[in-house]
């Protein structure tokens, strides 16, 4: 049973995440799986940081805060 054509919102959206897949895969193929997978994370809080303080949207930027300062938190901490 074959399904509809997507949209162009949809295709949109799968775009975007094989996008995202592929930058990821691409830094930790280039830095390693930790320090690979933070950077991709830097990169996604540097965008989202940059949509949400154009829209003036306070609370997202206070949540992406928080949690680049949990996952500091959870990398300098002793074992």
């Amino acid at each position: 049973m074959t399904g509809r054509p997507l949209l162009k919102s949809e295709l949109r959206t799968q775009r975007s995440r094989e996008y995202l897949m592929n930058q990821q895969q691409d830094f930790i193929n280039r830095h390693g799986e930790d320090l690979g997978a933070f950077y991709f994370l830097l990169m996604l809080l540097q965008t989202h940081g940059k949509k949400a303080h154009r829209r003036g949207d306070v609370q997202t930027l206070r949540l992406l805060a928080h949690e680049l300062h949990a996952t500091y938190l959870k990398h300098t901490q002793q074992q």
